[in-house]
C-alpha cells in the first residue's frame, strides 16, 4: 500500500496518475503508427510490418503471468517508474540509431521486444496504484477506473492523427523521440506526485507466479466473468476486421464510410468512459457492469441487418460506449475483491489472459470472413456475443456472496 497522504494529497496522486497514464498512452499510440510506417518506408514489406506488430504482443503473451510477480516486489509506483524510464531510453534508440544509419530490421525487432518486456507489468500496475490511492469504496474505485479508461481512450482518438501529421512534418523515426518524452515525463509526474509505498522491502506471503490465475479459478463469480471477458475480447478483435470489409462490400468500397464506422467506435469508447464517471456515485458498479454488457451487445445485431450508415453508425457508437462502462466497474470488482498482498497478479493474470485472445481473435477472424463470408461471421459475432452477455449477467448474480479471496 502506499502512504497515505491525506486528502488532498490523494486527489493530488490519483491526479498524477491520469496524467501520467494519458501522457504515456499518447506518445504510445503515436509510436503504434510510426512504427510501422517506418518500416514500410524503408523495406516495403507488409509482412515486416506484421511481424513488428506480432512482436510486441509477444512479451505479454509469454510473460504476462510474471508481471504480477514484479508489481509485487516492486510495489506498483516503483513499478510504474521504472518502467517508464527503461522504456524512455529503449525507444529512444530508434530516432538515436537512424541519425547514425545503424538501425536496420533486426536491431528495430529486437528494441520493440525489449520495449514490450518493460511494458508487461505496467497496466496492471497503474490499475493497482489507482486502487490503492482511491480507498476501497467500490464507486469511488469505478470513477478512477473510468478517468483512466478516458484517458486511454482520449490517447486512441488523437494519437494517430497527430502522428500522421508529425509523421509527414519530420518523419516516422522522429516521432518516435515525442514516445521517449511522454514516457519521461509520466516517470517524473509519478515520482514527485505519488507517495512512496510502504512494506515493499520483503516479498509478500503467497509469491506463487500463477496465484491470480489460481484465484480467478478459484472464484464462484470471476470464473465465469472472465470467460465471458476473454469471449468479447476475441470477438471484438473479429469486429475490428470487419468494420472495413462491411464498408468495402455494401457500400461499393467507399473508404470514407470504412473510416467513418471505426471512428464511430473510438467516438463511442471515449464517450462512455464519461458517461462511467458521471453514473458511477450513483449505481453500484455490479448493476453498471450488467447495465452495460447489455449495451454492448444489442446493437451488434444491427450490423448483421442492411441498414442505412447512420444507423450502423449510431450501433456502433453504442456498443463501444459500453465497453469502459463495463471495465472500469469491473476493476473496482477485482480491486475489491482480493486483498493487497494477491491484488496484483489478479489485476496481471487479467491483463495477460485478455493480451492472448486478443491476436487469436485478429487471426480467426480473417479465415471466418474468407471461408463462410461477412454476414455470417457478423452473425456469429452477435450470437456468440450475446451468450456471453448472458453467461456475465449470471455471474453478477453470484457477486452479493463476495468474499476477499484467501491466499493461503
Amino acid at each position: 500500500m502506499v502512504e497515505a497522504p491525506g486528502r488532498n494529497g490523494s486527489r493530488r496522486a490519483l491526479g498524477a496518475v491520469y496524467a501520467a497514464g494519458g501522457i504515456s498512452a499518447l506518445g504510445t499510440q503515436m509510436t503504434g503508427l510510426a512504427l510501422p510506417w517506418l518500416v514500410l518506408e524503408s523495406t516495403g514489406s507488409a509482412t515486416r510490418a506484421g511481424l513488428l506488430f506480432a512482436v510486441q504482443v509477444l512479451p505479454m503473451a509469454l510473460l504476462g503471468f510474471a508481471g504480477g510477480e514484479v508489481i509485487q516486489r516492486l510495489g506498483a509506483r516503483r513499478t510504474m517508474v521504472v518502467a517508464d524510464a527503461a522504456r524512455a531510453v529503449v525507444i529512444g534508440l530508434v530516432p538515436l540509431l537512424s541519425t547514425m544509419d545503424a538501425l536496420d530490421f533486426g536491431v528495430l525487432l529486437g528494441i520493440v521486444v525489449v520495449a514490450g518486456v518493460l511494458g508487461v507489468p505496467y497496466f496492471a500496475a497503474q490499475r493497482v496504484l489507482a486502487a490503492d490511492l482511491a480507498g476501497s469504496d467500490p464507486k469511488a474505485l469505478t470513477r478512477a477506473n473510468s478517468l483512466l479508461e478516458g484517458g486511454f481512450n482520449i490517447a486512441a482518438f488523437v494519437g494517430p492523427a497527430v502522428a500522421g501529421v508529425l509523421i509527414a512534418l519530420v518523419g516516422a523515426e522522429r516521432v518516435l523521440w515525442f514516445d521517449a518524452a511522454s514516457l519521461m515525463f509520466s516517470c517524473l509526474l509519478l515520482w514527485r506526485l505519488v507517495p512512496r509505498e510502504e512494506g515493499r522491502s520483503q516479498p509478500a506471503a503467497h509469491t506463487a507466479v500463477l496465484a491470480g490465475v489460481r484465484a480467478l479459478r478459484d472464484d464462484e463469480f470471476l470464473r465465469p466473468a472472465m470467460v465471458s471477458s476473454v469471449t468479447f475480447g476475441f470477438l471484438l478483435r473479429i469486429l475490428n476486421i470487419a468494420l472495413p470489409l462491411l464498408a468495402f462490400q455494401r457500400f461499393g468500397g467507399d473508404a470514407r464510410v470504412g473510416g467513418l464506422l471505426v471512428a464511430a467506435f473510438g467516438a463511442g469508447a471515449l464517450i462512455g468512459s464519461f458517461v462511467s464517471y458521471l453514473v458511477a456515485s450513483r449505481v453500484s458498479p455490479a448493476r453498471l457492469m450488467g447495465m452495460s454488457v447489455l449495451q454492448l451487445v444489442v446493437p451488434l445485431w444491427l450490423l448483421v441487418a442492411p441498414a442505412p450508415v447512420p444507423v450502423l453508425v449510431l450501433a456502433l457508437a453504442v456498443s463501444a460506449a459500453a465497453l469502459p462502462m463495463s471495465n472500469a466497474p469491473f476493476f473496482a470488482i477485482l480491486a475489491t475483491r482480493f486483498p493487497d498482498e494477491i491484488r496484483a497478479k489478479v489485476m496481471q493474470s487479467v491483463f495477460t489472459i485478455s493480451s492472448i485472445a486478443g491476436p487469436l481473435g485478429f487471426l480467426a477472424g480473417g479465415v471466418a470472413i474468407d471461408r463462410a463470408g461477412l454476414t455470417t461471421t457478423l452473425l456469429a459475432v452477435a450470437a456468440l456475443s450475446s451468450l456471453a452477455a448472458v453467461n456475465l449477467l449470471r455471474a453478477l448474480r453470484r457477486l452479493p456472496a463476495a468474499r476477499k479471496a484467501s491466499v493461503g
